[in-house]
């Protein structure tokens, strides 16, 4: 999908994406991250954000969602039982050394 804004054109496949600036590679990664640099490099342009309208407000369900889980795990600290080392056993004839 090709996507423009003034000098700005904004190519997504897949998961993938390219973000260019007066025929000029400028980014080529990840679709979230070259979706936000377009609209970052287009000074948060009204229009740019009407066409991902879509894909942001699914971000902000996401973002929603994960914040409820966290309130409901408690704040409390878990607290770990102290480790103590077992004693070592040394078995008679471990003591030989290897001689060439």
């Amino acid at each position: 999908m090709k996507y423009t804004h003034k000098d700005f054109t904004f190519v997504t496949q897949d998961s993938r994406s390219s973000l260019y600036r007066s025929g000029k590679l400028l980014f080529i990664g990840n679709s979230w991250t070259g979706l936000n640099l377009f609209i970052q490099y287009s000074n948060n342009a009204p229009e740019v954000k009407e066409m991902f309208k879509a894909q942001l407000e699914q971000r902000e369900v996401i973002k929603l969602r994960a914040e409820q889980k966290k309130s409901k795990v408690p704040d409390t600290p878990i607290k770990e039982e102290p480790k103590t080392k077992k004693p070592v056993i040394r078995r008679p004839g471990s003591d030989r050394k290897l001689i060439r």
